[in-house]
C-alpha cells in the first residue's frame, strides 16, 4: 500500500532570490615572446560590470552547476593537475589530485568526468568518471580523441571522438552504466587534414557537429543520438569560414556560429525551425570560441581569442537581442564562460499570493541524511502526482498524489520507500507532474 503525505493548504515554504552572474578566466599573466597566458584564475562578474570578483588564483573555471551554487576548477599548474569542486554557499572546497583535466559536471553535481591522457599523444586519452562522495574513480571510455566532451541535456550520457587506426567515431556514452555504442564515423583518418570540432547537444536529442571538409570549408551535421542518422545543414550560401560556437549551456534552442572574416558576422541557428537569422558584427581579430546565455536568452555571451598562429586572451562580449548591440564586458579572458543564475540567501515567504508559474525546486539540504525538503510551486489547482525514482527508473515513493491547490507548497522524504523500509544511499530522482508540467531533479541520500 502506498504511502500518501497530506500537505496543509497554507504553508511557509522556501524560494530563492537570483542573482545574475558571468564565470570566466581571466590572464593574469602572460609571457610576452609568445603571448600565450602564464596564469589564468577563476572570476565572477555582473552581467553589468558592476562587481568583478576574484574567486580563485591559479585556476580555471571549467563547469558551474546548473543551479549555479557549485563550480568546478582545474588547476593546470599543479603537477597532478589538481580538480577542485566549491561549494559558493558554505565555500566548501572537494579536491582531487590525479592528473585529470577538462572535468564536467554530470547529473549528480557531487560527481564528474574528465580527461586523463595516458601516453601523451593525440587519441591517448581516456574519461573517467569520478565520485567526491566516496572518492571512487571508473573508467568510462580509452582512445579518445582530447576534443572535449559533450554533455547530454539530461546529463545521463555523453559523446565523445574515438579514434582508430582508420578513422574517428562519435561515441555515446551512458554515464551511468558506462556501456558505450559507435554513434557515427565522421572522419576518415587517411583524408590530409586535422580537424576541428565543435559539437552540441541540442535539446531535440540530435547532435551538432561542427567540422571543416577537405577544401576547409565548415560544414554543419545533425546526428541523431540514437540512431547515427546524420544530415547536412547549409548555414549559409557557401558554409565558408563558418564556425558553431561552442557551449556548455544545455537548453539551448539557438546556436549561435560565426562568419570568420576580417569583420566577424554573427547569426543564430534555429533549430526547432531550421532557419538562420543575422546577429550583428563586428571589426575585430579575435576568433570567437565559446557562447552561453542569459537566463532569459535575451543577451549572449561571447568569449574569444586571438588565434593568427598564436592564442592570446580575448575580450567578452556581449550582444543584446533588444537593442541588436555589442558591448565588452571583460578583457584579457579566457574561454570557456557561463552566465547563470546564483541563488542566493533563502527567503521566506508566506502563501498569501499565487506563483506566476509552475516550478520545482532544488530539494534542501542536498545531500541529505536522514531526510529532504522539496519545495514546488503550483500555477492553478489540479492533481499533482511527485515520485521518488532510483537511477535504474525503478519507483521508490510516492509523496503525493492528489488534488492540491495552486499556491507554494512543501514535502518532505525521509529516506524510506513505500513500504516505510529505509533506503540505500545513493542518488535519487524526484519527479513532479502537474497537468502538463513535467519537470525531474535529483538528489543525494548519504549513509
Amino acid at each position: 500500500m502506498k504511502i500518501i503525505l497530506f500537505l496543509s493548504l497554507f504553508v511557509t515554504s522556501s524560494i530563492s532570490q537570483t542573482a545574475e552572474w558571468i564565470y570566466y578566466n581571466k590572464v593574469t599573466s602572460v609571457t610576452e615572446m609568445f603571448g600565450s597566458p602564464d596564469t589564468i584564475s577563476a572570476y565572477r562578474i555582473k552581467p553589468d560590470g558592476t562587481e568583478n570578483e576574484l574567486i580563485m588564483e591559479n585556476n580555471q573555471i571549467a563547469d558551474v552547476s546548473e543551479d549555479g551554487l557549485k563550480i568546478l576548477l582545474h588547476n593546470m599548474y599543479d603537477t597532478n593537475s589538481l580538480i577542485s569542486l566549491i561549494d559558493l554557499e558554505s565555500m566548501d572546497t572537494l579536491t582531487v589530485d590525479n592528473g585529470g583535466s577538462n572535468p564536467r559536471f554530470t547529473y549528480d553535481e557531487n560527481e564528474i568526468v574528465y580527461f586523463k591522457n595516458m601516453n601523451n599523444n593525440y587519441g591517448g586519452d581516456h574519461i573517467y568518471k569520478y565520485s567526491f562522495i566516496d572518492s571512487s574513480e571508473t573508467l568510462i571510455a580509452d582512445s579518445v580523441a582530447g576534443l572535449g566532451v559533450t554533455i547530454s541535456p539530461d546529463k545521463q550520457k555523453l559523446v565523445f571522438f574515438q579514434t582508430n587506426q582508420d578513422s574517428m567515431d562519435a561515441v555515446i556514452a551512458d554515464i551511468h552504466s558506462g556501456q558505450t555504442s559507435t554513434l557515427v564515423t565522421v572522419i576518415d583518418m587517411s583524408n590530409p587534414y586535422f580537424p576541428i570540432f565543435h559539437c552540441y547537444w541540442g535539446p531535440d536529442d540530435y547532435i551538432y557537429l561542427n567540422l571543416p571538409d577537405n577544401n576547409d570549408i565548415s560544414q554543419l551535421f545533425r546526428i541523431h543520438s540514437s540512431n547515427g542518422d546524420a544530415s547536412l545543414i547549409q548555414l549559409t550560401e557557401q558554409n565558408e569560414h563558418c564556425m558553431l560556437l561552442e557551449s556548455n549551456d544545455i537548453h539551448l534552442e539557438k546556436l549561435a556560429f560565426a562568419i570568420l572574416d576580417t569583420v566577424r558576422e554573427y547569426w543564430l541557428y534555429d533549430i526547432e525551425s531550421n532557419e538562420t537569422s543575422y546577429l550583428g558584427s563586428i571589426d575585430s581579430s579575435f576568433w570567437p570560441i565559446h557562447q552561453t546565455w542569459s537566463t532569459d536568452n535575451s543577451k549572449m555571451a561571447i568569449g574569444e581569442i586571438w588565434a593568427t598562429g598564436i592564442y592570446t586572451p580575448g575580450p567578452i562580449n556581449i550582444f543584446d537581442t533588444v537593442t541588436d548591440s555589442f558591448t565588452t564586458l571583460a578583457n584579457s579572458t579566457w574561454p570557456p564562460c557561463f552566465w547563470v543564475g546564483e541563488t542566493g540567501e533563502q527567503v521566506s515567504i508566506i502563501d498569501e499570493t499565487l506563483p506566476i508559474t509552475y516550478n520545482l525546486y532544488n530539494a534542501y539540504p542536498n545531500p541529505f541524511n536522514p531526510a529532504t525538503t522539496i519545495p514546488y510551486e503550483l500555477l492553478i489547482n489540479g492533481y499533482v502526482n511527485i515520485t521518488i525514482y532510483d537511477m535504474l527508473g525503478r519507483e521508490v515513493k510516492t509523496l503525493v498524489n492528489q488534488a492540491q491547490d495552486a499556491g507554494y507548497q512543501s514535502v518532505v522524504w525521509n529516506a524510506t520507500n513505500d513500504y516505510g523500509k529505509p533506503v540505500s544511499a545513493g542518488i535519487y530522482l524526484y519527479q513532479i507532474q502537474a497537468g502538463e508540467y513535467i519537470t525531474t531533479k535529483k538528489m543525494v541520500l548519504l549513509k
